[in-house]
């Protein structure tokens, strides 16, 4: 499997390029198409999900490969959040949410280093409930969402001018189609 502009490889898995801006937002962004009818899946199995987490530095080296139920809860956790992300009002998606970050506070142990999680299958899971509910709780940059084709990725936007997730792909192809349908109209 090769990389793309919008994925490398992590312990030989494809996984997306982390370009959000926050662990939680990169989550949501293991599925690309959001709304379409064959979206891109990242999140494929367990080992996918403990290199991910390991990649963004949530969980260390050595942690436990989570188990299915583990990978569905994480699936679950990313379609809410991206719901709650950009429409943050109490519902379904919410629930989903604040109960998956309440059982990573739970387990959390405070240490002199700060908040630890166990290193158990749950650990990557509990991470991400973790940096959403930090997510959804902190004074933020605003979040802005991809309107590339095949895309709908979140990233935040501290500076208030960014577009799309990176110009290097969704904004090449929005700007190379735009020339094709300018020159279409022309050759008119």
């Amino acid at each position: 499997m090769n990389a793309t502009p919008y994925s490398h490889l992590v312990d030989g898995l494809e996984l997306p390029r982390p370009l959000s801006g926050h662990p939680a937002l990169e989550l949501c962004n293991t599925r690309a198409g959001w709304g379409e009818a064959e979206p891109k899946e990242y999140l494929r199995t367990p080992a996918h999900l403990l290199a991910l987490a390991k990649s963004l530095g949530l969980v260390r080296s050595g942690s436990p490969e989570p188990t299915e139920a583990v990978l569905g809860r994480a699936l679950a956790l990313r379609d809410a959040l991206y719901d709650v992300a950009l429409d943050p009002r109490p519902g379904a998606a919410w629930d989903v949410v604040a109960a998956e970050a309440g059982r990573a506070a739970a387990a959390a142990t405070l240490t002199p280093e700060g908040w630890r999680l166990p290193a158990t299958p749950e650990s990557p899971l509990l991470a991400f409930a973790r940096a959403a509910g930090e997510l959804l709780t902190s004074d933020h940059a605003p979040l802005r969402r991809c309107p590339g084709s095949g895309c709908g990725w979140l990233f935040l936007d501290p500076r208030g001018r960014r577009r799309w997730c990176t110009m290097a792909t969704c904004g090449n192809r929005a700007k190379v189609r735009a020339h094709a349908a300018r020159a279409r109209a022309t050759a008119r």
